[in-house]
C-alpha cells in the first residue's frame, strides 16, 4: 500500500493533526500532485511554515510529541488487546518530530560500536547461510538517503513503511538533485538520526544545519561518516552484481553456480572481473549453495527483480525489512545534446561522464543493449578504441576509449560514443554485459559525477576477443 494510501485514511480519522497533513502534502508534491499538496499544505497552517522555513525548531515539536505521547499512553490503556497495533500507529506517528526533550544519547557512540566490532560481510555472509532465508538481526544504526533538497522526506518514509521493525538507531542520507534526477555520492551528507526509544516512541534528530541539537561527538559526526561511506560503497556493489545476476539469467534461464561464472573468458564475461566484496555480498543474496536465490528464481520463473528484493542484514539493508537501496537494475542512458552518459538506476544517477559523440547527429538514437565487452579492442591499448570497447547490440557502434581528449565533448566520431582512459574502464567495471543502454536528447543534466576512488574490479583473464578485429564507426 502507498504512503499516499496511508497517510490519507490517517488524516480522515485525525482531520485536526496538521502534521499528518504536512507529511500527505509532501506525498503529493512528490508525485507532482501539486493541487492536492497545496490543499493539504493549507490544512498544515504553521507546521507547514514551521517545517519549510524554520528548518524543524526543536521547540514547536517537543509540544507536539508530548501530545502524541499522551495520546498513544491514552490508546493503549483503552485497547490494551490491540497493544502492537496501536505501537506501529504511534511509530508511524512520531516520525519527524526532533524532541528538544529526549534522553541525551550519542549517536557517534553506537557508531563506533559498529566500527569497533570488526564485524565483516564474511560474517554478514555465514549467519546468512546458517539462517537460511532468515534475515539476522542487523546491528548497529540502518541507512538509507534521499534527495536533501525535500530535507530527506522520502528517506524518513522509507523507513516507516514498516515501523515495528525498525532497528534501535538510523540515519538518513542526503542526496543532491538534478531536475527530477538524485545524485548518488559516497560521501552524502547526514541529514537525520532516528531513535526508537524505550516506551516504544520514536524521536528525530537533524544532524546537520540550524537544527543539528543532537550530540553527534566532537568530530561532528566523523565516525557516523565513516560508516555511511562503508554503507554506499556496499549498496554500489549490491546495484553491480545483482544486475550482473539478472543478465545472467535473462540470458541462460538459471543463476551461476558460482560467481567466477559472472566474469569467465570472452563471451562469458558478464563482469570484468571481481572483488572481496563481490564475493561476500554474493554469498549473502545466494546463500553458500546458492540455494536460497534459486529456489525463490524457481518459485517466479522470471528473472526481473530476481536479485533486488533479496534481504539484506546489517549495513546492506535500506529499510526495516533488509532490501537494498537500489531496486532496478543498472541502465546506461546517453544524452546528445548535452554529450553526457550516465549510469542510472530508477531516478538516481550513479555515474555520469562527458563523452564525444557521432558529427551531424550520426550517434544514434534508441535503445539498445550492450553486447560484447571486450579489452583492447585493437588488440592493444593505445588502438584508436583505447583500453575498453562495449558494442551495442549487433550495431556497429560502440562506446570505447580514445587518446583523442579533444574529441570529449565534441561532435567529431562516424557516430561511436568516445570516453576518456579513466571514465571507459570504470563503466566497463560497473555495467555488465546485457545492460540496456538508452541514447535520446534532454535525458541529464550537464554535471560530471563520478567518485575519488573509482569502481575497479580485480581483472578476470581472457577478456579480450583473440577472433575478430572490430571495425566500428568510429
Amino acid at each position: 500500500m502507498s504512503e499516499s494510501v496511508h497517510l490519507k485514511r490517517y488524516v480522515e480519522s485525525h482531520p485536526d493533526n496538521k502534521m499528518a497533513w504536512y507529511l500527505l502534502g509532501k506525498d503529493y508534491e512528490r508525485h507532482g500532485e501539486h493541487g492536492k499538496a497545496n490543499f493539504c499544505f493549507n490544512r498544515a497552517e504553521e507546521v507547514y511554515e514551521a517545517f519549510e522555513h524554520s528548518k524543524v525548531p526543536a521547540d514547536i515539536w517537543k509540544n507536539y510529541q508530548q501530545k502524541l505521547l499522551q495520546e498513544e499512553q491514552q490508546r493503549e490503556k483503552r485497547v490494551g488487546s490491540i497493544r502492537r497495533a496501536a505501537l506501529a500507529l504511534a511509530l508511524f506517528l512520531l516520525f519527524l518530530v526532533p524532541s528538544a526533550a529526549a534522553p541525551e544519547w550519542s549517536m557517534d557512540s553506537w557508531a563506533k560500536e559498529e566500527l569497533d566490532s570488526g564485524e565483516k560481510l564474511s560474517a554478514l555472509a555465514e549467519a546468512e547461510s546458517r539462517a537460511g532465508e532468515e534475515k539476522p538481526e542487523a546491528k548497529g544504526p540502518l541507512f538509507t538517503a534521499d534527495g536533501s533538497d525535500a530535507e530527506g522526506q522520502g528517506g524518513l518514509s522509507s523507513l516507516f513503511q514498516k515501523p515495528s521493525e525498525l532497528p534501535e538507531s538510523s540515519v538518513v542520507l542526503g542526496m543532491k538533485q538534478a531536475g527530477t534526477w538524485k545524485l548518488w555520492s559516497d560521501q552524502m551528507p547526514l541529514l537525520y538520526g532516528v531513535k526508537v526509544m524505550e516506551g516504544g516512541g520514536i524521536t528525530v534528530t537533524p544532524l546537520q544545519g540550524d537544527g543539528a541539537n543532537c550530540d553527534c561527538g566532537p568530530l561532528e559526526g566523523g565516525t557516523l561518516k565513516e560508516l555511511a561511506a562503508k554503507w554506499s560503497e556496499n549498496q554500489l556493489n549490491q546495484a553491480v552484481l545483482a544486475s550482473a545476476l539478472d543478465s545472467f539469467y535473462t540470458a541462460k534461464g538459471r543463476l551461476p553456480k558460482e560467481l567466477k561464472e559472472l566474469s569467465g573468458p570472452f563471451p562469458e564475461n558478464w563482469l570484468a572481473g571481481s572483488s572481496d566484496k563481490l564475493e561476500e555480498l554474493y554469498k549473502v543474496y545466494t546463500g553458500v549453495n546458492g540455494s536460497v536465490t534459486k529456489a525463490r528464481a524457481e518459485r517466479q520463473g522470471a528473472s526481473t527483480e530476481l536479485a533486488m528484493l533479496e534481504k539484506m542484514p546489517g549495513l546492506l539493508g535500506s529499510s526495516p525489512d533488509g532490501a537494498p537501496f537500489f531496486r532496478e537494475k543498472l541502465r546506461v542512458v546517453i544524452d546528445r545534446k548535452q554529450h553526457r552518459l550516465a549510469v542510472v538506476s530508477g531516478d538516481v544517477i550513479l555515474r555520469s561522464y562527458k563523452v564525444g559523440l557521432g558529427e551531424s547527429n550520426k550517434t544514434p538514437l534508441g535503445t539498445f543493449r550492450i553486447a560484447d565487452k571486450v579489452i583492447n579492442p585493437n588488440g592493444t591499448g593505445n588502438g584508436v578504441y583505447g583500453t575498453r570497447g562495449m558494442q551495442l547490440s549487433d550495431t556497429n557502434y560502440a562506446i570505447h576509449g580514445t587518446a583523442d581528449v579533444d574529441s570529449i565533448g565534441a561532435n567529431v566520431s562516424e557516430g561511436c560514443i568516445r570516453m576518456l582512459t579513466e571514465d571507459v574502464e570504470e563503466l566497463f567495471d560497473l555495467v555488465p554485459m546485457g545492460t540496456e543502454v538508452k541514447i535520446g536528447e534532454g535525458l541529464l543534466p550537464d554535471l560530471d559525477l563520478t567518485s575519488e576512488e573509482r569502481f575497479a574490479l580485480k581483472r578476470s583473464s581472457g577478456q579480450g576477443n583473440p577472433s575478430k578485429t572490430y571495425v566500428w564507426l568510429d
